[in-house]
């Protein structure tokens, strides 16, 4: 019975070592928690907001995030009525080449997105953990404001 409980123990012990699953697993993190709103003169629009953020792979496979041009492409969502809605949604123009790039082990990749309205939003970041994008995953980001 000893014995059986040391190799439970052995075995465990191992497994989380070892960490388990072969995967990336991202985190998407914002730079802070209110972000305003800045009119630009030189177009006369309204007030936009620049929110950075960084993607990191803290897992132990690469990732493959979606990508615009050189732009990291996450979702940006708006809370509303109760609940998270899609508010910009990784818009690339055509000209631009839409291609998911990889993001190794422990490499991160700063980036910002630019918000046009007051809200509480968050950042939703899918990858895949291949090439082919088959294995699909997503994360998010801590809420924040825009004001």
């Amino acid at each position: 019975m000893r014995l059986q409980r040391v190799s439970l123990f052995v075995f465990a012990a191992l497994a989380l070592a070892c960490g388990g699953d072969d995967r990336p697993v991202l985190k998407v993190g914002v730079n802070g928690t209110a972000f305003q709103l800045e009119s630009v003169p030189t177009t006369g629009t309204s007030g936009l907001a620049t929110v950075p953020f960084m993607t990191w792979n803290r897992g132990n496979a690469t990732a493959f995030i979606p990508t615009c041009g050189t732009r990291v492409l996450p979702i940006v969502e708006k809370f509303s009525n109760g609940s998270w809605d899609a508010y910009a949604s990784g818009f690339c123009v055509a000209v631009q080449a839409f291609a998911p790039v990889e993001l190794r082990v422990g490499e991160s990749r700063d980036d910002e997105v630019t918000i046009g309205e007051t809200g509480h939003y968050r950042l939703r970041m899918v990858y895949w953990g291949d090439a082919g994008a088959k294995e699909r995953y997503a994360t998010v980001s801590g809420e924040f404001d825009v004001q």
